[in-house]
C-alpha cells in the first residue's frame, strides 16, 4: 500500500517538516510518534500554554479521585480518555485492548489506587509512565489527545486557513473543559479524510520515546542514590556501574523495575520530586523537540533535501 501524506492530501505539492508546523503523517498507516507532554510544557507559545493549562486540570481531578478514593469519579474522568487515531499517530490499529473502554483504563490504572496514598508526591502526568507496567507512550499519547481534542482541532482549523483548505464535516465529540473539570460534548467543523476524522499535531511536540519512564527514573535517580548511600558496591568498596547492576536484575522477573522503583519510592517519598526536579534538566541535555530531519526519517523514511 502506498502511504499518502496529509501534504498529498492537501497537494501542497512539497515535503519536509522544514515546511511545516504540524507532523506530516500518513494518513493511511500508523506513525510511530507520540505526544510528550513535557515537551508542551517546555514549549513557550500560546497554544502549549493553553494545552498545559488542560493537561494540569485534568490530572489534577485525576489524582484528586483516587486520593479519596471516588470510584463514580474515577470512571468518569477515564470514560473519554481511551484510544484516539484520529492523530494517526502511535499504533493506531484501533485495538488498544484495555485501554479502549473506562473499566479498561480503571484497570490498568488500579495500582495507583494504593500507590497515590503511600508516594504523596504523586501528580504529575509523567508519573504514571513510572509507575504503571504497560502504560507508556502510547496510552499516555492517546489520553493527552482526548484532553486536548479541542485545541488540536483548533491548531488544525488555523494550518487548514493557512492553506486554504476547508472544512469537509462537522463532529460532535468529548473534550476536556478545564474551567469546569470535567469531559464536555462539543460539535465542531472538522476534516475527515477517508471518513474518519484528522487532527493536525504541532510537530514540536512529538518524541519518538519519552525521556521519562521507569528504566530511566530506575537509573537516574534510584540508583544513583542508593549508591550515594554506600549501597552496591564491590569487594573493595567501589560502586558497581549501573549498567552492571541493571544486567544482574533483568531475569528477576517481567516487571522487576516497576517492583524496585515503586517499593523504593514508596519508603523515599523525596525521590519523586528530585525527578521532577532533575526532569527539565534531561530535557535540556537530551530531549529537546525533534528536528525536521529527524521527523522527516520516522515519516517519510528519508530526509527530504533543503530548499535552497
Amino acid at each position: 500500500m502506498k502511504k499518502e501524506y496529509i501534504s498529498d492530501v492537501w497537494q501542497l505539492k512539497q515535503k519536509g517538516h522544514e515546511n511545516f508546523e504540524f507532523v506530516d503523517v500518513a494518513v493511511n498507516d500508523d506513525n510511530l510518534l507520540f505526544i510528550d507532554p513535557c515537551l508542551i510544557e517546555r514549549w513557550n507559545n500560546a497554544w502549549a500554554i493553553k494545552a498545559m493549562k488542560h493537561i494540569n486540570s485534568y490530572f489534577d481531578k485525576l489524582f484528586k479521585a483516587y486520593n479519596t478514593c471516588n470510584r463514580k469519579d474515577m470512571k468518569c474522568l477515564l470514560s473519554h480518555a481511551g484510544e484516539q487515531n484520529a492523530t494517526r499517530l502511535g499504533y493506531g490499529n484501533g485495538d488498544n485492548g484495555k485501554g479502549n473502554t473506562a473499566d479498561g483504563l480503571l484497570e490498568i490504572f488500579q495500582p495507583l489506587e494504593q500507590l497515590i496514598s503511600s508516594i504523596r508526591t504523586i501528580g504529575k502526568a509523567e508519573d504514571l509512565p513510572l509507575l504503571i507496567p504497560g502504560f507508556a507512550e502510547d496510552g499516555m499519547s492517546d489520553l493527552l489527545t482526548n484532553i486536548l481534542h479541542e485545541c488540536l482541532n483548533e491548531f488544525t482549523m488555523e494550518q487548514m486557513h493557512k492553506y486554504g483548505i476547508l472544512s469537509n464535516g462537522t463532529k460532535t465529540f468529548y473534550t476536556w473543559d478545564m474551567h469546569a473539570g470535567e469531559w464536555k460534548k462539543v460539535e465542531k467543523p472538522v476534516y475527515f479524510v477517508n471518513g474518519k476524522e484528522l487532527l493536525l499535531v504541532p510537530k514540536n511536540i512529538v518524541r519518538k520515546n519519552y525521556l521519562f519512564g521507569v528504566s530511566q527514573y530506575f537509573t537516574r535517580i534510584i540508583l544513583e542514590r542508593m549508591i550515594d548511600e554506600g549501597g552496591y558496591r564491590d569487594a573493595d568498596g567501589k560502586a558497581i556501574p549501573k549498567k552492571e547492576i541493571v544486567k544482574s536484575k533483568r531475569y528477576s522477573g517481567e516487571h522487576w523495575q516497576y517492583d524496585e522503583a515503586i517499593k523504593y519510592t514508596v519508603e523515599n517519598n523525596d525521590a519523586l520530586y528530585e525527578y521532577h526536579r532533575k526532569l527539565p534538566g534531561f530535557y535540556m541535555e537530551h530531549g529537546k523537540s525533534m528536528t525536521d530531519e529527524d521527523i522527516d526519517f520516522v515519516i517519510y523514511g528519508y530526509v527530504v533535501a533543503k530548499s535552497a
